[in-house]
């Protein structure tokens, strides 16, 4: 008798087992010490994405459920985030030879994780991309690997574009950058967009998540990301009248973007456009070049010279005396910083710092008394002080 109770407890211990590992999901965040360098990402943030998957065995052609929670430094669930374009959660599911992209928008859920069904096509590594803001408007990116068992479709070597047109959905879309593809350096870049048919501007794009469109660029390393948004139109018509980076085309039927590329090196990046109801994706590929390496910057005799790197702005704090300088002259000279604009929010003034490029700011005439600046992320601050 004795046996058979033990016998029974032994098979309800085992059976129990096998039900917790059923239930339990595979948890594939990469470790915050191994999470590679994205733009707009500070890693000192503390800010952490766990993802767990439902089934556990991620299966080719099978739906599975993606579940995402956004938590803080002290593993608490982050509950404020902002709303960017729309969503709360961008998410970017691409294959590793990034043959494969899907922009996905996983739905907040009453105890704080975001969750999103999905189908994967093939097997082997994906990566994927969470895009968030915080409450404070920080905009966070994080990687995530995931296996999936199954077939593993044949590699797709990319490609280098040598002429940017593109056709999908009924339009063509052509890419006119302006400038060359020079790494750290921001570029505008034109899409003008066609209907195949009439040969027409496509007049009738709707609008896709708050905007005339959406670019997502991912370098062949998988290591960068940059998720851009176009210009708005009025912004894209001053640029196109009186910018010195012009637009090729009409500022109301082309769509306009400046976009900063972190490194030298392959990139894909894909224009999202929506039309009767359709999102449609345009995939370009391009080369993008070392920022050549240029002789001392000549800084104006009435310049103060401010220098931005990955240790801040040096000086940080300026005392001069009134009238001593007329202007501020900023130069980034690397590009592992947030300092990659400059804003002087009493002046509503904000600008972008390429690398290596000196920025000219003028003072205000006549002023004294304390003048901050920021970054454009505000992790690195300054002011002046006009004695």
């Amino acid at each position: 008798m004795k046996l058979q109770i033990i016998a029974v407890i032994t098979f309800c211990f085992i059976f129990l087992s096998g039900c917790q590992k059923v239930e339990q999901t595979k948890v594939e965040s990469l470790p915050e010490t191994e999470t590679p360098k994205f733009a707009n990402e500070k890693p000192e943030f503390g800010i952490k994405v766990e993802l767990t998957t439902n089934p556990p065995e991620v299966k080719k052609d099978e739906q599975v459920e993606l579940s995402l929670t956004v938590k803080n430094p002290n593993g608490e669930i982050i509950k404020d985030l902002k709303i960017a374009h729309e969503k709360l959660m961008h998410l970017l599911v691409v294959s590793n030879d990034l043959s494969e992209f899907h922009h996905l928008h996983p739905e907040l859920q009453a105890d704080g994780s975001f969750k999103v069904p999905f189908a994967f096509a093939g097997g082997g590594k994906y990566k994927l991309f969470a895009d968030i803001t915080t409450a404070d408007d920080k905009q966070i990116i994080r990687s995530l690997d995931l296996n999936v068992e199954g077939e593993i479709l044949p590699t797709e070597k990319l490609v280098i574009d040598t002429k940017f047109e593109k056709m999908s959905g009924g339009i063509r879309v052509e890419m006119k950058p302006v400038g060359e593809f020079i790494a750290g350096k921001e570029m505008l870049l034109n899409f003008n967009v066609t209907d195949i048919l009439t040969k027409k501007p496509a007049t009738d794009l709707q609008n896709y998540l708050g905007a005339k469109a959406h670019f997502v660029v991912i370098g062949e390393d998988l290591q960068e990301f940059v998720h851009a948004h176009p210009m708005a139109n009025d912004a894209a018509r001053k640029e196109h009248n009186h910018g010195e980076m012009k637009m090729s085309g009409d500022a109301e039927t082309t769509v306009s973007a400046h976009i900063v590329f972190p490194k030298a090196g392959i990139y894909k990046l894909w224009a999202e456009f929506r039309r009767n109801g359709r999102v449609i994706d345009l995939p370009f590929v391009v080369k993008v070049a070392e920022m050549p390496k240029t002789a001392s910057v000549e800084i104006p005799k009435d310049a103060y010279k401010i220098v931005a790197s990955k240790d801040g702005f040096a000086p940080n704090e300026i005392k001069i005396k009134a009238n001593e300088f007329s202007k501020l002259a900023f130069l980034r000279t690397d590009d592992e910083t947030c300092a990659k604009e400059i804003v002087f929010s009493s002046l509503n003034i904000k600008k972008t710092l390429p690398l290596n490029e000196l920025v000219l700011i003028d003072l205000p005439k006549d002023f004294s008394g304390e003048l901050g600046f920021a970054c454009g992320m505000n992790m690195f601050t300054g002011k002046i002080i006009v004695q």
